[in-house]
């Protein structure tokens, strides 16, 4: 198998899009209701996911019998970021380097080909993560420290900075 990255058209990601997420905001659950259960990764490197944070999501992305996968920049301004012509690329590879040699310079997501996990990456260098429960287990057991995570976002955000969204999803991210 060639590890390439590549450009594709919104019309190619858009089915896979729709089954996973309903939205593209994440300081909301971004994924559709039978996504009950997630993850919460912080910090990410950037808009990129860390190195270790990658190569969980693609181990359980495997557990489920998947390589490769959908990315798209999320992040929009007027123009739906689905409509736009620039902003998604389809990988067959999972090995950071490839994936970090992307420039990602907004709000992206990472997603299942056939519409079975994503995961949305902030500017606020967190990313929310969901998947089937087969596809969790294996998350945890590449990437066991959630709760650290949910911690030291908690500890970092900035004083006095409306942490809402977070209480409102603290239900549906579980710590492993």
């Amino acid at each position: 198998m060639t590890h390439s990255i590549r450009s594709v058209a919104p019309k190619v990601v858009r089915s896979a899009w729709e089954e996973i997420f309903n939205s593209n905001d994440p300081f909301v659950w971004p994924f559709r209701s039978q996504f009950l259960e997630g993850r919460l990764a912080y910090p990410t490197d950037g808009y990129h996911l860390t190195k270790e944070q990658f190569l969980a999501v693609s181990a359980a992305s495997k557990e489920l019998g998947e390589e490769g996968f959908y990315l798209s920049v999320t992040e929009s301004e007027g123009l739906s970021f689905l409509d736009r012509p620039w902003g998604h690329w389809l990988s067959n590879t999972s090995t950071y380097e490839k994936y970090a040699e992307l420039s990602l310079p907004l709000e992206n997501a990472m997603y299942s080909r056939q519409g079975r996990w994503g995961a949305i990456v902030s500017h606020e260098m967190h990313a929310l993560i969901a998947g089937p429960p087969r596809f969790l287990s294996a998350l945890d057991a590449r990437y066991p420290s959630w709760e650290m995570d949910m911690n030291a976002l908690r500890s970092d955000w900035p004083s006095g900075v409306d942490m809402d969204w977070l209480a409102q999803m603290t239900s549906m991210l579980r710590t492993g």
